[in-house]
């Protein structure tokens, strides 16, 4: 047997929420148990779905990187975006991908900050295309079936 976490969430979740939840008799465990159940499907779609919604991201981050460079004025920040830009991930274990994940989101708040003290066309077509990303960036996160 080759259990499925997904699979084995939502059967946990199920469980709870509609055959235990009902028959406790406190209002204080009822909804407990409901709660946890709620968070079970939640960490079910989120299994699925956490390597390639950062490896996503990830991937978004450094081409809106590539393209502010030229926009950059700060020799420094150019260089770490520049550098940023470049990497890939080879690591696909979610751990690594969220270590990037939060680097780079920390580089995006940089530059966003530059982008907004520039006054170009350029400068407001980087800082609608930052908050597109950011935008994308909860739809990404989203969960699909909350409420119940």
């Amino acid at each position: 047997m080759k259990p499925e976490v997904p699979k084995t969430l939502q059967l946990l979740g199920t469980k709870l929420l509609f055959e235990i939840a009902p028959r406790l008799a406190d209002d204080y465990g009822q909804k407990t148990a409901s709660i946890i159940g709620g968070l079970l499907f939640t960490a079910a779609e989120e299994w699925d779905r956490a390597a390639s919604r950062r490896f996503v991201e990830n991937r978004e981050l450094r081409a809106l990187f590539a393209d502010a460079v030229p926009l950059v004025r700060s020799a420094g920040l150019r260089t770490r975006l520049a550098s940023a830009a470049e990497e890939t991930d080879e690591d696909l274990r979610v751990s690594a991908l969220e270590q990037s994940n939060a680097t780079l989101r920390s580089l995006l708040i940089d530059l966003h900050a530059h982008v907004e003290t520039l006054q170009s066309e350029e400068a407001l077509r980087m800082d609608e295309r930052i908050w597109d990303e950011l935008r994308a960036s909860v739809e990404r996160r989203a969960i699909s079936f909350w409420p119940l």
